[in-house]
């Protein structure tokens, strides 16, 4: 993997061709004394959310991870400032992330789970079937290509925080997400133990923390969404926590821990994932293998004519950060 410096040398040759010079308006920042950051969905932004809360004193860490994800948004939305009025002596950064691997990661966020249920709705509409349908990526994909249907979650990223038009300092990556926290939070004038506290919290604690955060928040989208089964959602959310690498692949859904159980069983059904998480306990070698494979998957059946209009739709994030165009597989 490229080192940050690397990153920042090549998305400054790019911008420097007149191709690249996008003029992204509305860019948003948060910030934090000489901290700035660009919020991209689906490339750690809940832990930088989290962060900001810790740094603002709004919260504790302790308060902050481990509890349902979309209150930090919420709060968090208040702590905003335009690039406008930055630094060049702040650090200035986004996260990026490889287009494939965050398409997919939105398909099984807002689609495969209860969270764009309307948007689930329409797309087995225009495919005439019924609500309850599980969408298929390759639908999903299809849609939001054909119909130019934009989102921040699915929007490229160099778009939203417009890269050639910020001076960023620093160009994080998801795939190496873990120590460019570190590098980050190095060049802030923080306190070691509290420093320490987060990146114990981002490494140590992920999984529980991680499972802690997404099944509240996923109990709350299901009781609003009308097509799902309670059983079918327990279902969809043990194999998301297998996608993400949580729970082994070798471990089966325990349907008879979850017969019994409502929506109103929050504590048994947290139980139920965090069981089955520690049941056979993932290594970071194998929870990579684990999201590559179920990445690959997702990808072999996708026609080429999809995959063609994706290229084209994220070419400047392919090529602003160094992403190859090869479609994912298992090495």
């Amino acid at each position: 993997m490229s080192s940050i410096w690397e990153r920042n040398s090549l998305l400054r040759q790019k911008c420097s061709l007149a191709k690249y010079r996008h003029v992204s308006t509305n860019v948003t920042f948060y910030h934090w004394k000489n901290l700035n950051y660009c919020k991209v969905p689906k490339c750690g932004s809940t832990f930088w959310m989290q962060v900001f809360l810790t740094l603002e004193k709004i919260k504790s860490v302790e308060d902050v991870f481990g509890s349902g994800r979309n209150k930090y948004h919420t709060i968090a939305m208040n702590k905003t400032s335009t690039w406008d009025h930055v630094s060049s002596n702040d650090v200035i950064f986004h996260v990026t992330r490889n287009p494939y691997s965050r398409l997919y990661s939105v398909y099984i966020d807002k689609i495969y789970l209860p969270g764009f249920w309307k948007f689930t709705k329409k797309i087995n509409e225009r495919n005439g079937r019924e609500c309850s349908t599980s969408v298929r990526f390759g639908e999903f994909l299809d849609y939001i290509m054909k119909e130019e249907v934009y989102d921040p979650h699915w929007q490229p990223v160099s778009e939203l925080c417009g890269s050639c038009r910020v001076p960023y300092n620093v160009i994080s990556k998801q795939e190496t997400f873990n120590n460019d926290v570190r590098f980050i939070l190095n060049q802030l004038s923080i306190q070691g133990p509290l420093k320490q506290e987060l990146l114990k919290n981002l490494q140590k604690k992920h999984t529980e923390n991680s499972i802690k955060e997404i099944t509240p928040l996923m109990i709350g989208r299901a009781k609003q969404d009308p097509c799902l089964t309670f059983m079918q959602f327990c279902q969809r959310l043990w194999k998301s926590f297998q996608i993400q690498g949580y729970i082994s692949d070798l471990i089966f859904f325990p349907a008879n821990s979850f017969r019994n159980l409502n929506y109103s069983n929050f504590s048994a059904i947290l139980n139920n994932y965090l069981k089955g998480s520690q049941k056979i306990v993932m290594t970071e070698v194998m929870k990579k293998l684990q999201r590559k494979k179920h990445l690959s998957r997702a990808y072999e059946g996708i026609n080429r004519k999809t995959i063609k209009t994706l290229k084209r739709k994220y070419r400047t994030d392919f090529e602003l950060y160094g992403y190859s165009y090869e479609l994912p597989k298992v090495q």
